[in-house]
């Protein structure tokens, strides 16, 4: 067992060299003090995982006495390790999502990137089990400081998510004896850290008529073809979730109609629903720009990577900035989000009935008739309506003369 004394009196030399506080049981973990060539003397704990040496810096002598070292190492003791890594575990979520066709597989893999890989790159190489409220403190405390609001709290959801399945996979019997990953996690960290909840405030923006025009009729000189036809394609039809539409390939748009996976809910036999979209002819003349750029693309609105969609974060960059631009030509901010819910509006105001404008936009209907007894499309009536919609853009906003 060391003593300050001795410590006092180690020596530098021209190489780094560690010097154990005494022997442990076999796979608790050892205190070390590693003595650097500049004199400086620091202490650790090690332990070995699946086979390899893992060394966690515990604090510097002498600010740190010996004696809170050694109670700070038998913390660590108490932490029992599992190689299974922060980025595993990010990993791993993406790969739930992508395996269950989830439309928010590609948001949530550019997130982890972004905001925590990218950002964090010697955090995601830790062992999951020791990453606590404070890491993901300072992962969401960073997105603050760049300016980044509402969102911080999704990246927040998300990483609950992905600890919450890595807690699922420890504690199934049936999971823990398949997979091979161990994370030893007990707790879900994301849990201590609060959601921003003045960023959560539920939008009620919507834009009038004649600010959709000014944004329709702009759209073309200020943003990408692709990003263009993708912000008339959604109004066209009726306000459809981008991430959504986003992730449907092409082989999914079919002659008169698009076949989106309804993420937002299941249906009676547990399958994810599929919500259908007949086509009217502003829809038809968006595909077939798209076709004009690339008609053999796995996504009909392709990002600049190739084989892959544009992404939604781009999307949204783009009309937030898009509206920055033309300000004084606005009532007030909008945001992406807030399209959807200006089409809603104003096909009321084109005198579309509310229940088929929930049909238009895919929501669930949660009545005992319609969840476990109604199985007719509503194909007819959605294409009906959205004609009428078509007819009354044509008139209201593609048309329409700006002031």
């Amino acid at each position: 067992m060391l003593t300050e004394k001795q410590i006092q009196a180690l020596k530098p030399k021209d190489k780094d060299y560690v010097i154990s506080d005494g022997r442990t049981s076999r796979g608790e973990g050892v205190l070390l003090i590693k003595v650097r060539p500049n004199g400086t003397k620091e202490f650790y704990f090690q332990r070995h995982i699946a086979g390899k040496k893992k060394l966690s810096k515990i604090g510097v002598w002498p600010a740190m006495k010996l004696t809170d070292a050694r109670d700070k190492s038998r913390e660590e003791k108490e932490v029992k390790l599992s190689p299974g890594t922060f980025q595993e575990l990010l990993d791993g979520y993406v790969s739930k999502l992508e395996t269950e066709g989830a439309a928010s597989a590609g948001d949530v893999k550019w997130s982890f990137k972004h905001y925590v890989s990218d950002a964090f790159p010697a955090l995601v190489k830790r062992p999951v089990s020791v990453i606590g409220p404070a890491e993901i403190r300072n992962i969401i405390a960073r997105m603050i400081g760049n300016g980044v609001t509402t969102y911080c709290n999704r990246v927040r959801s998300q990483l609950h998510a992905a600890f919450q399945m890595g807690l699922e996979q420890e504690y199934n019997p049936r999971n823990y004896l398949e997979t091979k990953v161990r994370f030893g996690l007990i707790s879900n960290p994301v849990a201590s850290v609060p959601v921003q909840a003045d960023w959560e405030q539920p939008g009620d923006r919507a834009l009038s008529p004649e600010e959709l025009a000014y944004l329709w009729q702009v759209l073309p000189e200020q943003l990408s073809l692709v990003t263009s036809e993708l912000i008339k394609f959604l109004i066209a039809s009726g306000g459809q979730r981008p991430e959504q539409l986003l992730a449907t390939e092409r082989r999914q748009f079919l002659k008169d109609h698009l076949i989106i996976r309804n993420k937002k809910g299941r249906s009676a036999e547990g399958e994810r629903s599929l919500h259908v979209v007949p086509y009217n002819k502003l829809m038809r003349q968006s595909l077939k720009a798209m076709d004009e750029i690339n008609s053999t693309s796995t996504f009909p609105f392709e990002g600049k990577v190739t084989g892959s969609s544009l992404h939604t974060n781009s999307l949204s960059r783009a009309v937030t900035k898009l509206y920055g631009r033309h300000a004084d030509k606005f009532n007030g901010p909008f945001t992406l989000r807030d399209i959807r819910r200006t089409c809603k509006t104003l096909m009321g105001v084109a005198k579309i009935s509310k229940e088929l404008k929930d049909r238009i936009q895919g929501h669930a209907f949660g009545d005992v008739s319609s969840k476990h007894y109604d199985r007719y499309d509503y194909f007819g009536e959605k294409q009906r309506g959205l004609q009428s919609w078509a007819t009354w853009l044509q008139k209201n906003v593609i048309t329409a003369e700006l002031k």
